[in-house]
């Protein structure tokens, strides 16, 4: 055999082998694309998503094809063929994984109507089975539309509310959803089943430094997409904050700031007085307000208080909610920031009792409040207790009106000796100076809730005197 004959052999022998090579492959290739639904898509709504994945991992995708059924229309979201890797490639096609993500009724094209849908969604491989057709998947999967949006009743009159001031909102929603509450700007206050099974209610604020014509308003979201919203007609009672100037000087610098950056990993001295006491009168306030914002996110939901909340006993208050403090350095303003709470003082290391009944959920230092004490009193509302000298309490521990938290100090932001209390409800300061009233408590949120009738006589506690909220002479510079 002359050398001519024998190389053509070997040519065809290895043209063979690789034929035979890729017949194997693309012959014995008898298992079709994988397709999986990668998110629940059974109820859908306008802002469900559609998560497909499609997978070959042996000759590779040919072409895929998804739609949807509706009333008998088809509506194409994706068709599309894959390249190949060529005819007599034992790989295939190119491409082995394609995954589809969309949010259907988003798009025009697609009706939105009620009725049964069908989702279908078919795949092909480049293997040679089914006369070179390759493989084939079908996933079909039935889904029902949800277009029809939640319907809001409000179940009780509106009534007056004050600004930085709390209220009752009592509503039904139709069919129930897990997101509803009330919006009052950027603020929103979730709704909970009420306490006399009749319908909804939830606690709200109107913050002290939004405009009284801000609107309130209840919302619902199916989780779907779908969204009811009613106005809330509630009087706005428009209240006016004091001004008032604080002094700070470098001795008080050297005195509060050091020991607060000390305890804030976040922050670093800038290496000058005023630059790190504006730090930790702005920045890190921000950064403490949003804890406690994110711990309200935590709060119970159950009704935790009994009865009006006490003011600290015999003290005398120093500063009031929402006083706008101008802070001045050396004869000039060099920064603005609102005091939201009450500064209380009685004698130095006075022991701080608890405002209501509660459970601690904060016991800590916390950047300008120094050391501090958050209650959790249910459904968002927290009372929080600053600049105390030493705490007496866990976190997790459940207390009663009264118990001793700890005792009064100067720590954090704090010139002199005293209690900065503050009440929450879920992250907008409130004016603690109605849930001290008595009356209040019972009129605007008791009776609001229908909670006498589902209290028993021999529960009931006496109420407290109305506290006092004449002033003291104007403190030491605090937050």
């Amino acid at each position: 055999m002359s050398k001519k004959v024998l190389l053509i052999v070997i040519i065809l022998g290895l043209i063979a082998t690789y034929l035979g090579l890729v017949g194997n492959t693309r012959w014995g290739d008898s298992t079709p694309p994988d397709i999986s639904l990668q998110q629940p898509f059974d109820s859908v709504g306008p802002t469900t998503p559609l998560v497909i994945r499609i997978q070959d991992t042996e000759t590779g995708l040919r072409d895929i094809s998804i739609r949807i059924i509706h009333n008998l229309e088809t509506f194409v979201l994706a068709d599309q063929t894959f390249p190949s890797a060529g005819g007599l490639s034992v790989a295939g096609g190119q491409e082995h994984e394609f995954t589809f993500e969309s949010i259907p009724y988003t798009d025009s094209d697609l009706p939105r109507r009620k009725g049964q849908a069908q989702l279908i969604v078919t795949a092909r491989d480049y293997s040679w089975r089914n006369l070179f057709e390759g493989n084939g998947e079908r996933l079909e999967h039935t889904f029902t539309p949800q277009f029809t949006p939640p319907r809001l009743e409000l179940l009780s009159p509106p009534a007056t509310i004050v600004q930085g001031g709390s209220g009752v909102v009592r509503y039904r929603v139709v069919p129930e959803v897990a997101h509803h509450g009330v919006k009052i700007g950027n603020a929103f206050f979730p709704g909970y089943p009420a306490p006399d099974n009749a319908g909804m209610f939830a606690l709200v604020a109107f913050p002290y430094n939004a405009q009284p014509n801000t609107p309130i308003q209840l919302v619902a979201d199916d989780g779907f997409g779908n969204n009811a919203l009613l106005d809330v007609d509630f009087h706005i009672k428009p209240q006016f904050w004091r001004t008032r100037p604080i002094n700070i000087s470098d001795k008080f610098i050297q005195k509060t700031v050091p020991s607060i950056l000390a305890q804030t990993p976040e922050l670093t001295s800038k290496g000058d007085l005023l630059q790190d006491f504006l730090q930790v009168n702005s920045t890190l306030r921000i950064m403490n307000n949003q804890t406690i914002t994110n711990l309200t996110k935590q709060s119970r939901k159950e009704l935790l208080w009994k009865g009006a909340f006490r003011q600290l006993s015999g003290s005398q208050v120093q500063a009031s909610f929402a006083d706008h403090r101008e802070y001045m350095y050396n004869g000039k303003v060099v920064d603005t920031q609102d005091h939201l709470g009450f500064d209380l003082a009685v004698t130095k290391h006075y022991p701080v009792e608890a405002a209501n009944h509660g459970i601690v959920l904060f016991a800590g230092y916390l950047g300008i409040y120094g050391n501090t004490v958050i209650l959790d009193h249910g459904y968002g509302l927290l009372s929080l207790y600053a600049h105390m000298s030493s705490l007496a309490v866990k976190v997790g521990e459940s207390v009663t009106m009264g118990q001793p938290l700890g005792k009064s100090g100067t720590t954090g932001l704090a010139g002199g000796d005293h209690l900065h209390f503050s009440l929450i409800l879920h992250g907008e300061q409130v004016n603690p100076t109605e849930w001290w009233d008595p009356f209040w408590v019972k009129t605007r949120i008791k009776d609001k809730l229908g909670l006498p009738s589902l209290t028993k006589a021999s529960e009931v506690e006496a109420e407290p005197v109305p506290p006092s909220t004449e002033h003291g002479p104007e403190p030491p510079p605090v937050p």
